[in-house]
């Protein structure tokens, strides 16, 4: 997609206000109060926080995903349910979009429908509906910024070479099982998969990190936003280098910077320009050892899943995205084992099989969508019978 000129963003809505990223999200526009004015905030179920923040911001509008939770009015203008907060999506330079899940796909189509630019922080949306997506973008001047901080530093490397790279290399952490082996792997408990050596996440995220599941899912990411399927994968356990684009010419570009969440969120709220970002400031010998490893296919199977969906495209990963969803959170409710997720994944597209998909609609996307959770969760009450 184009990477147009955009003015430093002024009025923004958030839409998931209240997780990890979007307190991060909050944390930074806090920092630059004189720039943005935030017009409207929506959290899935926790309007405590969300009241909290919009008393701070001054924000009388707010909105609430889940509908039925009964509410006190303080003073806030409510909005709840999807037709509701999508009403609230214009009159702003910039949508922050940070909640999980398909229901972000909704508000996202409304801000490409009315040419808002979109700061996207759901990688799920881009992974089920990339191809939707990328087709209304076509007749739109929304842009997508990504603010994961491997797509958020390609965004970056490749805007002066859209013409002259040939290649792709998101880096991965490894997550805490790196040097696991598979057997020890099979027994790892919650507590240790959530513990991430070097990124401060969501619950989901940090699973997802721990599996290489996230990077499946931001291999697929990268094809949609950037248009080539010559994506490769590297090991690094610093999470210092987010990301490497290669040119034509044999050139490796690397983006560098210390794994502080708010150095994307910040460039997705003031883009095209930069803010003076509350984070270290970093000197190459603050980086004390750099290494890079190839990874293994068999402890990481998801990287597997990832490539075959890269291949098919259509409604694949749409059903990698949502039946690994619902095995992370088996796994988190401890129904299945950590290694379950690799096998619940599995035999969700060994099942589907026999159904007749179509991916020409959001109505067909989502129908596959719901269709993998439906099987996916079939599968683990079968693994949790059997424990």
């Amino acid at each position: 997609m184009d990477i147009k000129e955009r003015r430093v963003m002024k009025k923004l809505g958030i839409i998931g206000a209240t997780g990890s990223i979007g307190s991060q999200a909050i944390e930074v526009i806090r920092k630059f109060k004189n720039l943005y004015k935030i017009q409207f905030l929506v959290t899935y179920s926790n309007y405590k926080k969300l009241f909290e923040i919009a008393r701070e911001f001054d924000v009388k509008k707010v909105g609430i995903i889940k509908e039925d939770i009964e509410i006190k009015n303080e003073n806030f203008i409510i909005y709840k349910g999807k037709d509701e907060i999508l009403s609230l999506i214009e009159d702003i330079d910039l949508l922050f979009v940070s909640t999980t899940g398909t229901f972000s796909i909704f508000p996202v189509l409304k801000a490409i429908e009315k040419n808002i630019d979109i700061a996207l922080a759901n990688k799920e949306v881009l992974v089920s509906f990339g191809k939707i997506l990328n087709e209304k973008l076509k007749t739109s001047n929304s842009i997508i910024i990504p603010v994961d901080s491997e797509h958020s530093a390609i965004f970056q490397l490749i805007n002066p070479y859209k013409n002259d790279f040939i290649r792709i290399i998101l880096t991965a952490s490894g997550g805490p099982f790196l040097n696991l082996s598979i057997e020890e792997m099979e027994n790892v408990s919650v507590e240790m998969a959530l513990n991430h050596p070097t990124w401060k996440m969501g619950k989901k995220i940090t699973i997802d990190s721990a599996t290489l599941f996230n990077k499946s899912l931001e291999i697929i990411e990268a094809y949609y936003l950037f248009g080539t399927k010559n994506i490769d994968v590297v090991i690094h356990p610093q999470s210092i280098v987010h990301s490497f684009v290669q040119l034509k010419d044999g050139s490796l570009l690397a983006h560098l910077g210390f794994p502080d969440m708010r150095i994307p969120i910040a460039y997705a709220l003031s883009y095209p320009n930069r803010l003076e970002t509350p984070s270290v400031i970093t000197h190459p010998y603050d980086f004390d050892k750099l290494t890079f490893l190839k990874p293994d296919f068999e402890k990481f199977p998801s990287l597997k899943i990832a490539y075959f969906c890269l291949e098919k495209l259509s409604y694949y990963p749409t059903i990698m995205n949502a039946s690994n969803e619902i095995a992370v959170y088996s796994f988190l409710e401890g129904k299945i084992k950590f290694r379950d997720i690799f096998r619940v994944v599995e035999e969700t597209f060994n099942r589907i099989k026999k159904e007749k998909l179509k991916d020409e609609t959001l109505e067909d996307l989502l129908y596959v969508d719901n269709l993998s959770r439906i099987i996916a969760n079939s599968i683990v009450s079968e693994i949790s019978k059997k424990r």
